[in-house]
């Protein structure tokens, strides 16, 4: 899902599109939802709302029609358990870009023929960083990974996206990324260094920006480039792709977690929809400085994101200690709020600038045990029945 603290679906400060299974990297002692005896006593389910939305955890195939949660779509997420945060290259970027999945299903959103111009796309990742929260000002960094069946297709990808530019504003000169002889850039008509580099079956695709600097030529931004690819592709190492013939073999919700999110609705297509190691979930927070703090603190080893998102503790303390951590994080644009009847364990917040603010304006943190649901919505109704069904979604089977 994507809300007021994460930067995908209707919420945070970058508002795109919402959450593959990990199971080489998520921890296999899965528990599921245990009766918390200190919450059921408060926790008044007589007062419980859900409305139209489902209160019981649904079968996720990973096959059509669950396309959001396809087999590629969790290759993509498990591709991006290796992609590194833009902190990670530059710690000067510290707030994080919109993240999803690119698949043919889910081309890149301003490009109309990007299936026929790159065919052979299997699965991809896109995400990166900025220095501010504004994305006009200061070092902005755009990383996608794309996979391929074939080299050749990788390649040919690479001179398509490298060479799109609008006739109106044409590119002004073509660059050489230092110490990649290969690689195909562009200087743009604003000044950002747009690349692309094929490796293997692998397209690494790249926009670098400065809006605030202009440095004396693009050499700086070069620079930049040749950071990005040399850290990525370092970490893309230990990426194991699955065979193509293995992809439909993967299981969509092996942990049951993603069965007890909010499902997203009709047309709500949502390249984010999955199960993320704590990782690739960071790829999708605005703020990961804090949130991986945070994920640390509570032994976070499993993250699930749909209309809702689900969060897997330690244990029950760490999800008291993730859930205050969440509203902390989001203290500086939402003020405290009473959760909707019959959920006081809840913690609910609303924006304080409903005009001048990114964001869902309703959010809520619901700890169940060793879970933490994480809730948004814009109208005080649709909270109330959006956080009672959720509740009923992770406690089902045990109230």
């Amino acid at each position: 899902m994507t809300t007021a603290r994460t930067s995908t679906l209707p919420g945070r400060l970058v508002l795109l599109a919402l959450a593959a299974v990990l199971a080489a990297s998520c921890g296999s002692d899965h528990r599921d939802p245990a009766t918390p005896a200190s919450k059921a006593a408060i926790v008044d389910t007589s007062q419980l709302d859900p409305g139209n939305y489902p209160v019981v955890p649904r079968a996720i195939t990973s096959q059509k029609p669950d396309i959001t949660v396809g087999d590629l779509l969790q290759e993509s997420i498990r591709m991006a358990e290796h992609v590194p945060l833009a902190l990670d290259i530059d710690n000067r970027l510290v707030f994080n870009n919109s993240a999803h999945a690119i698949t043919a299903d889910y081309p890149p959103i301003s490009i109309d023929n990007f299936n026929d111009e790159a065919p052979g796309l299997i699965s991809g990742w896109e995400s990166g960083g900025r220095h501010r929260s504004d994305t006009t000002l200061g070092l902005n960094v755009d990383i996608t990974v794309l996979r391929f069946a074939k080299p050749e297709q990788a390649a040919a990808a690479g001179n398509f996206l490298v060479g799109l530019a609008s006739p109106d504003y044409p590119d002004k000169a073509p660059l050489q990324i230092p110490g990649y002889p290969t690689a195909k850039a562009a200087l743009t008509s604003l000044e950002w260094v747009k690349a692309t580099y094929a490796q293997d079956d692998y397209l690494y695709w790249l926009y670098i920006e400065d809006d605030l600097t202009v440095p004396d030529g693009p050499g700086a931004l070069l620079d930049t480039a040749k950071l990005v690819l040399d850290k990525t592709i370092e970490a893309m190492r230990d990426y194991r792709p699955t065979p193509l013939d293995q992809l439909a073999g993967l299981a969509a919700d092996p942990e049951d977690l993603l069965g007890r999110t909010l499902p997203p609705g009709k047309g709500q297509i949502w390249a984010t929809e999955g199960l993320y190691g704590p990782h690739a979930a960071l790829t999708l927070d605005d703020r990961p400085v804090a949130t991986r703090r945070a994920f640390d603190e509570a032994g976070v080893d499993l993250v699930a994101h749909a209309l809702s998102g689900v969060y897997r503790a330690r244990d029950a303390a760490g999800a008291q200690r993730l859930t205050g951590a969440f509203v902390d994080e989001l203290g500086d644009r939402y003020k405290p709020i009473d959760p909707p009847p019959g959920l006081a364990t809840a913690r609910c917040l609303q924006l304080k600038d409903e005009k001048n603010a990114a964001g869902a304006k309703f959010m809520c943190y619901l700890p169940y045990d060793h879970f933490v649901a994480e809730v948004f919505a814009d109208q005080s109704q649709d909270l109330r029945q959006r956080l009672s069904a959720q509740y009923e979604l992770l406690a089902y089977g045990h109230i």
